[in-house]
């Protein structure tokens, strides 16, 4: 291969970079205000949506933090705070009593009934730019990432 190909081919990878980067950088901005608008984070999200899904038995918050892929320490700061607006309560299992479980409360699941569908309006929204065929062909494009990157 030509010394000027490979150099292009380099161009383009960066370039590639900076624009995934400017790009997250926009949806998190983009994303950020809009849960603001409900006193809420992303990850304040997340986890409220990962109890939600839990169901009644709600999660050790161990299975919590693996699921969100944060720390033990990470995800204790992060219940305390949605502990302390409400949204979640933390109790000990009732079969190990060394398991903390947390639990969305009837106040978080109101909110999340609210929100969902402003939530998803918006992600329709910040996506409609791109065609259905278009967002497949990202997609597919990011998953081939992903896969490729976890041998690095």
């Amino acid at each position: 291969m030509p010394a000027s190909s490979g150099n292009k081919n380099r161009y383009h990878a960066i370039r590639l970079v900076i624009e995934l980067t400017r790009t997250m950088d926009q949806l998190d901005d983009l994303l950020a205000g809009h849960f603001a608008r409900f006193n809420l984070s992303q990850p304040k999200f997340n986890a409220l949506m990962e109890l939600r899904l839990a169901g009644d038995a709600g999660l050790p918050l161990s299975e919590l933090g693996q699921r969100m892929l944060v720390s033990r320490a990470n995800i204790t700061g992060l219940v305390d705070r949605l502990e302390r607006d409400g949204l979640v309560t933390r109790e000990a299992d009732s079969a190990d009593r060394r398991i903390i479980r947390a639990r969305i409360t009837p106040r978080a699941q109101e909110l999340l009934t609210f929100m969902l569908p402003l939530h998803n309006e918006l992600v329709y929204r910040a996506m409609s730019f791109l065609t259905d065929d278009e967002q497949q062909v990202m997609l597919g494009l990011l998953l081939k990432l992903q896969q490729g990157w976890q041998g690095l």
